[in-house]
């Protein structure tokens, strides 16, 4: 699929994400997140005796997000709704593409990369969620929010360069049997699922949001 916006970083490095033209606003007036919930698709088939068959081409979710706002106002000096109309009409709407900064979910710390076999020299970031737990699974990252800490054996990394997609590439092959891994902080990679907004003027100069949805992107 083809994006009319599409970031062309992958390495986000501005001191206020907010003011960055690829990252979702944090607006004054935003409540905590409404929502974030993980999405599969998952086929069921059902032969006439009752047997089901599941399959899931993917092997990660699809984050879903809603954010809402109790106030944003319009005013020359504070022109909040203005920003949210300009970011989500650039975006175009469901067509576009963008990074979001989750607040409450956007670090790892050693979080293992791969074991190296001495001949590859690209690898994908990954992050764990509910990592030390049973219930651990891995899933991958497409934006860097900073420059991140890459570690091989325990060393830091030298003679890398940061990809797109959240790929880094080695000059030489690391060492095999070698464990790579990285601290930093990451976005999620989103598009909007509405084509619409809609905000509901409280007052004068005063509007309200009660939600504006979007969810994660895979390659």
């Amino acid at each position: 699929m083809t994006y009319p916006y599409l970031p062309t970083r992958w390495l986000i490095s501005t001191p206020d994400l907010s003011d960055d033209p690829d990252v979702f606003p944090l607006l004054p007036g935003q409540t905590f997140v409404a929502q974030k919930a993980p999405t599969w698709t998952t086929t069921v088939r059902t032969s006439a005796s009752g047997r089901q068959v599941r399959s899931n081409a993917s092997s990660t979710p699809i984050w879903t997000f809603k954010v809402a706002y109790e106030f944003l106002r319009d005013r020359i000096t504070a022109p909040e709704l203005a920003r949210l109309f300009g970011f989500f009409n650039t975006h175009q709407g469901q067509l576009g593409s963008f990074y979001y900064f989750d607040p409450s979910d956007n670090l790892v710390t050693n979080q293992p990369v791969a074991l190296a076999d001495g001949q590859l020299t690209t690898f994908q970031l990954t992050r764990t969620v509910a990592a030390g737990t049973a219930n651990a699974f891995v899933e991958p990252v497409y934006a860097l929010n900073g420059t991140p800490s890459i570690r091989v054996a325990g060393a830091p990394a030298t003679g890398l360069t940061f990809g797109p997609y959240g790929s880094i590439t080695f000059a030489t092959p690391p060492a095999e049997g070698a464990e790579i891994t990285w601290s930093g902080s990451f976005l999620y990679w989103c598009h909007f699922t509405q084509d619409q907004l809609s905000p509901a003027q409280l007052v004068k100069s005063l509007w309200s949001v009660d939600g504006l949805t979007f969810e994660s992107l895979k390659l």
